[in-house]
């Protein structure tokens, strides 16, 4: 009897610690049962298909298709539509260009890289 009532607090314990573990995160914030850091996102409980894309949003995209280059907002170099150097740049951050002399006179370089 002592056996099990000992067994049941015990694992009641660690139920609390654990619960109360996920709440008082020193550094960063709570995601599921661990801490993650603060500038991050928690991806747990997120839907895994993304939403589809608003008419707005659609009509944006098939007016950049039109866009033969494409430069970061973060960044002072010009490519190539299409270029693997410019397939890495983050899709949050582009900026499209008609012609070269429209990136041209907006500040941008064009790249040096091959082929781009």
């Amino acid at each position: 009897m002592r056996y099990t009532l000992f067994a049941f607090l015990a694992l009641s314990l660690l139920v609390v610690s654990n619960a109360e573990a996920q709440k008082n995160c020193r550094k960063g914030i709570p995601c599921g049962n661990t801490c993650i850091a603060a500038n991050k996102v928690c991806h747990i409980g997120t839907p895994s298909t993304p939403p589809t894309a608003s008419r707005s949003e659609s009509a944006a995209v098939a007016q950049n298709d039109s866009m033969a280059w494409v430069a970061s907002s973060r960044g002072h170099t010009y490519y190539r539509r299409g270029c693997s150097t410019a397939n890495s740049l983050s899709p949050t951050n582009l900026i499209y260009f008609r012609t070269e002399e429209e990136a041209q006179r907006a500040g941008y370089h064009r790249s040096t890289s091959r082929g781009c």
